[in-house]
């Protein structure tokens, strides 16, 4: 696991890496950020018992799902990747924290297996003095799994044209179920009754788009009417 300046959390861990979302190369910080671990260090892999890398890191990509050795990091460039040997690192972490899982992928991605979830879910049930936070923007997949009660559990909407998204997530089982308004790109106008906690942030990168005074205002008094709390990301 990783420190993290994220306001909202003090972990980040990432038993999975990469996704095949559509927007990955516009959103994630992966493939956008020239200071991501993707873009300064490239694929790292071990070949033949010899530890490697490919700065260019397209160039490992088959469009598959991996399994990683230890040792390696993106070994396949933004494939979907898998960490076994990382599925212990909160177990040894006695002090409790708030942990963002797979902020370097979506471990909810309709190509996701279920083993890996499953996996996942079985350390946060065996580290209770933890709260582990979930993020995806597929989250009809929530609705497969059971979560522990350490769990949060939320989704990514921009605008309005996202609110399925917002209404499946009503429909998993978690103490907190939050959304994710980031980047914010347009008017979110439906009732945000049954969250419990708001992000909301801009986009960054080559091309940000700044939201309207009006838009985020709008979020703000609809949370207040809920008392649902709401921070910046």
């Amino acid at each position: 696991m990783n420190k993290t300046s994220i306001e909202w959390c003090d972990y980040s861990w990432n038993p999975i890496t990469g996704c095949l979302h559509s927007c990955r190369d516009i959103y994630c910080y992966n493939t956008m950020k020239g200071t991501a671990p993707l873009n300064r260090f490239g694929a790292v892999y071990i070949e033949n018992g010899r530890r490697k890398s490919a700065k260019d890191w397209r160039i490992r990509e088959t469009g598959e799902l991996h399994i990683a050795e230890k040792g390696e990091i993106n070994p396949f460039g933004y494939d979907p990747t898998f960490y076994s040997h990382r599925l212990d690192e909160p177990l040894k972490v006695r002090k409790p924290g708030r942990i963002f899982v797979v902020d370097a992928g979506d471990a909810f991605g309709q190509w996701v297996p279920a083993e890996w979830i499953r996996k996942i879910l079985d350390v946060t049930a065996r580290a209770p003095w933890h709260t582990f936070q979930f993020l995806t923007k597929n989250p009809r997949r929530y609705l497969e799994f059971e979560f522990p009660g350490n769990c949060w559990i939320g989704t990514n909407v921009t605008l309005d044209r996202d609110r399925g998204r917002a209404e499946l997530l009503l429909k998993a089982h978690a103490p907190v179920r939050f959304l994710s308004v980031e980047p914010l790109m347009g008017e979110v106008t439906f009732d945000l009754a049954g969250f419990q906690w708001i992000i909301i942030g801009a986009q960054t990168g080559r091309s940000p788009v700044r939201p309207e005074k009006d838009w985020i205002e709008r979020i703000l008094i609809t949370a207040e009417r809920r008392y649902v709390p709401v921070c910046q990301a």
